[in-house]
């Protein structure tokens, strides 16, 4: 979940600190953004960008583990959790719990993915007190009531009945499946699994995932050490320390299928493409998104829809990025045309690939992504908001704490010879499996 694209894409006066709270030394950012690590009273390391500027506190936590490790005759139960811990806690039933975040002007959620459990709250600076005790009560005291459960079971089984007919579900299902049939990442919920979700269930998965072991915590705004390392051991002190949970196996990737056709009856055709990629642990990640940005990650910039969209008018739109999860690692892409111009979109997207995997990208090429990713990243940092999930996701996936303020340097530091190594280990048209729903035309 957090190790998204925005790991590779993606202004304070430090305040004094309570004697009871322990500080490291400070990020000092060459772009502004002055990141401190902070250990509460109780033990709990944050992150904190202290920020006085707009009276308001964002904080962002993350635990590993997630829908991936899940009971495999209950698919879903970790979402299901996730999405009733804000439906009444406390002495709060769902109406009620949510009328105080209303009241409180607040924002409150959690949110599961393959790989962990993320929480995010947003409130005013005069309201910061009661929102971290509506944070507490969701995390330690949910209800998990029959009515909401009952609810969230029925919107999952329409949710069912529709995918059906849906060309994206479609698309990625057929993808996933082909490149790792039997993996855990190539499953999805059934009405057997749905059924199956009971409250005892949503009690495990939060006793099982929520804990101190794997927790990471960034907070951006209007807060300083003290108040900060206060929120956290409030809102999470009661936490055991339990331990990590266990984890899937790495996914082994099938060879690679040419092209995969689903049948969906209607006007248009989606297509996406898939190939092996690399973890952002990788020495070449950072020249990845440059040479990315080069294929197909730029907008009108790319040599993807400078070609197939702009020259020949093939497709609405079409984009290349890498796919990140803890166990897998990917180069995904995708397009959206009219039936009768798959075949001849595919034919010149497989050439535009082949072309940059082995003549390479120019330097004019790589000068202008480096210039345009640079100077872009200000807009990923504009507000408290963007700011934390820009440096939560750098936390969660293990950065240091300055990496923020290195990133740009490590894209300047990118050589047309970088991009070019990356274009050949990584974008072999012959590696990718393409898939196509609609009604294409020309195909064989």
């Amino acid at each position: 979940m957090i190790r998204a694209l925005a790991l590779a894409f993606a202004l304070c006066v430090s305040s004094p600190l309570a004697p009871a709270l322990a500080q490291t030394p400070q990020a000092t950012a060459q772009s502004g953004v002055d990141i401190e690590r902070i250990v509460s009273p109780g033990g709990i390391e944050a992150w904190l960008v202290s920020d006085s500027t707009v009276p308001m506190v964002v904080m962002r936590a993350y635990w590993r583990g997630g829908s991936a490790i899940e009971p495999q005759d209950m698919v879903g139960v970790t979402s299901v959790m996730a999405d009733m811990l804000t439906e009444g806690a406390g002495s709060l039933e769902a109406n009620a719990f949510k009328e105080r975040l209303q009241d409180l002007n607040m924002s409150l959620g959690f949110s599961a993915g393959w790989d962990g459990i993320g929480m995010s709250i947003t409130t005013l600076s005069e309201n910061s007190g009661a929102a971290w005790e509506m944070a507490r009560l969701a995390l330690h005291e949910p209800r998990f009531d029959a009515a909401p459960l009952e609810r969230i079971r029925r919107q999952m089984i329409v949710g069912l009945r529709t995918r059906e007919t849906n060309a994206g579900y479609l698309a990625n299902l057929a993808l996933d499946q082909a490149q790792y049939p039997g993996h855990v990442y190539a499953g999805r919920t059934s009405r057997e699994s749905v059924a199956a979700i009971s409250r005892q269930g949503l009690i495990e998965r939060r006793a099982a995932l929520f804990n101190r072991a794997t927790l990471q915590i960034t907070i951006v705004g209007d807060i300083d050490a003290a108040a900060a390392g206060a929120a956290v051991d409030h809102i999470f002190g009661a936490l055991p320390q339990g331990a990590a949970p266990p984890e899937p196996a790495d996914v082994v990737l099938s060879p690679p299928t040419p092209l995969i056709v689903r049948e969906l009856p209607q006007p248009q055709s989606l297509v996406v493409f898939s190939a092996p990629g690399i973890q952002d642990e990788d020495p070449d990640w950072i020249p990845l998104a440059v040479a990315n940005y080069i294929v197909g990650g730029g907008g009108f910039s790319s040599r993807l829809v400078d070609e197939v969209r702009e020259q020949r008018g093939l497709v609405y739109g079409i984009g290349t990025g890498p796919s990140v999860r803890e166990h897998s690692a990917l180069i995904r892409g995708s397009a959206q045309t009219e039936n009768g111009n798959v075949a001849q979109a595919l034919e010149v997207t497989r050439d535009v690939l082949r072309r940059l995997h082995t003549e390479g990208a120019t330097q004019a090429e790589v000068n202008d992504a480096i210039t345009y990713l640079t100077g872009a990243f200000a807009l990923d940092l504009d507000s408290n908001a963007k700011i934390a999930s820009v440096v939560h996701s750098y936390q969660a996936a293990g950065r240091d704490i300055d990496y923020i303020n290195r990133r740009n340097d490590l894209i300047r530091a990118v050589t047309l010879e970088d991009v070019n190594r990356v274009l050949r280990r990584l974008y072999n048209p012959d590696a990718f499996t393409f898939v196509v729903v609609g009604q294409p035309e020309g195909l064989e």
